[in-house]
């Protein structure tokens, strides 16, 4: 393993763990500050990839995650229950979130051959969080800080 993997996996397992720690807690900002800096890295890496081959999948793939890195800045809004349309709106961004995580977890536990297996099991990962967020924000009195 070379020094840019250890520091995508070990960035990865970091920016996951502050994403799980602000779903449990309820806390948004520490859920959207790791999401956020866990979209960057596959922008980091698949422009790096695509500097290197060319190939315009890599691009695509990057700016997919430099949108979901948009979407997932940190903001100190805070809002509850009562805010209807900041509820569905976070409720949008969430399943934008999973659909993309699990599509790329998927591309590359499936079909891609030169990324490592973890970094697929990282955007599932990522996706469950969100997913639990939801299903937590539907079955309860939803509010975060």
């Amino acid at each position: 393993m070379d020094a840019l993997s250890i520091f995508f996996t070990v960035s990865s397992i970091v920016t996951i763990a502050i994403a799980a720690y602000g779903a449990i807690k309820m806390n948004r900002r520490n859920l959207l500050l790791g999401t956020f800096l866990y979209s960057l890295l596959p922008v980091i890496g698949e422009s790096n990839q695509f500097h290197l081959t060319g190939d315009y999948g890599n691009l695509i793939t990057a700016v997919a995650f430099l949108c979901a890195a948009i979407i997932t800045f940190p903001s100190k809004i805070t809002y509850d229950s009562k805010n209807i349309a900041a509820v569905h709106l976070a409720r949008k961004i969430g399943l934008s979130i999973i659909v993309l995580n699990i599509l790329q977890g998927y591309i590359v536990l499936q079909l891609r051959t030169d990324v490592p297996a973890q970094y697929g099991y990282a955007h599932l990962a990522l996706a469950l969080i969100f997913v639990y967020m939801i299903i937590k924000s539907k079955n309860s009195d939803f509010k975060m800080d």
